[in-house]
């Protein structure tokens, strides 16, 4: 295959997915835009930017959805947590952090 080659790709519905096109991820309702397609021995699979990922085009559908912008959405991690805990005991003074933890049921 070269670079050029145009992939005829389809979505669960049969929909033909074209670069360019607005799809949601079926299994989590992600929608973005279809950047790049491209085929494997794996089958056909399309680049959403929302997600910088490539989905087999079997999950995905063709939709008029509104694409939801992630404004100040911000996933606190492990990492984020133990800083949090950190700076409220050295603002406490003597107690440590995971005494703070124990006292306040965290993990």
């Amino acid at each position: 295959m070269n670079d050029s080659e145009i992939i005829e790709a389809y979505d669960i519905n049969g929909t033909v997915i074209e670069i360019g096109a607005r799809v949601k991820y079926i299994n989590t309702d992600t929608v973005g835009v279809v950047t790049d397609i491209k085929r494997d021995s794996d089958g056909e699979w399309a680049l959403v930017d929302k997600t910088d990922l490539y989905y087999n085009v079997n999950a995905l559908e063709v939709t008029d959805a509104e694409i939801k912008a992630d404004i100040g959405e911000h996933k606190a991690t492990a990492t984020d947590a133990a800083q949090y805990l950190k700076k409220q005991a050295d603002a406490m003074g003597a107690q440590k952090v995971e005494d703070v933890a124990s006292s306040t049921g965290g993990g």
